[in-house]
């Protein structure tokens, strides 16, 4: 069996374990709203799509928790920059979304999430979140129900390096206290999940929401509860 070696199973959080509720564009809507804004969601939605795409960290921040503010007062002025009206104080409009999105009612776990959690502990595997997020995670994991289930939580802003590089990878090896092939990380993302844990030794599973995905050096699965079947 290829994860026959396997002692503990990291996951990413969102679109991996969490999906935004009911949607980035809908939750958009709803803050501007209360800010005299009424912007289609669906014009919020590829709004947001378009400045996740383009819009990059500042490596110049240092502190992990600023530059995720920073990062994510971008991508919400980007995804309005083609809207109009303008937000007549779009400091605290950003600091509500900010806050909203900490929140766990705001974050539906993926079905199955518990369910997959829960076996995975009771079979002896560690279990961990490793996500490039910042302390607001620790929240929405409290909010949802799921402390109990994570052995550990790994977050980008707190660990001071993000997937795909090595380093956070290396860091929650050691957290682990088991070689690299005794780890399995499950993510959305091919170039942060898949190809950052396969550089440092891990073994990896991609979630997609394709039936008829084509895998290219990797497995992939559509519900999270596939994990268990592979192990």
């Amino acid at each position: 069996m290829p994860f026959s070696e396997i002692k503990a199973v990291t996951f990413d959080a969102a679109h991996t374990i969490y999906h935004p509720h009911p949607s980035v564009g809908a939750i958009y809507r709803e803050v501007m709203q209360r800010h005299g804004l009424d912007y289609p969601a669906e014009s919020l939605e590829a709004g947001f799509r378009r400045a996740f795409r383009c819009v990059s960290k500042d490596s110049a921040i240092l502190d992990g928790e600023k530059r995720e503010w920073s990062y994510w007062r971008s991508v919400v002025a980007e995804s309005i920059s083609q809207l109009s009206p303008p937000p007549s104080d779009f400091d605290a409009l950003f600091d509500e979304l900010w806050n909203e999105f900490a929140h766990g009612h705001r974050w539906r776990p993926a079905g199955a999430a518990r369910e997959t959690l829960s076996s995975l502990k009771s079979q002896g595997y560690q279990t961990a979140l490793l996500t490039n997020w910042d302390k607001r995670v620790r929240q929405v994991v409290a909010e949802t129900g799921f402390s109990e289930l994570f052995d550990h939580l790994f977050i980008s802003s707190e660990i001071g390096h993000e997937k795909p590089a090595p380093a956070i990878f290396a860091h929650c090896q050691a957290q682990l206290q088991l070689a690299p092939e005794q780890i399995l990380h499950v993510g959305d993302s091919l170039q942060h999940d898949i190809q950052g844990a396969q550089a440092a030794g891990w073994h990896a599973i991609r979630i997609v929401e394709e039936e008829n995905h084509e895998e290219n050096g990797y497995r992939s699965i559509t519900q999270l509860s596939q994990v268990l079947d592979l192990l």
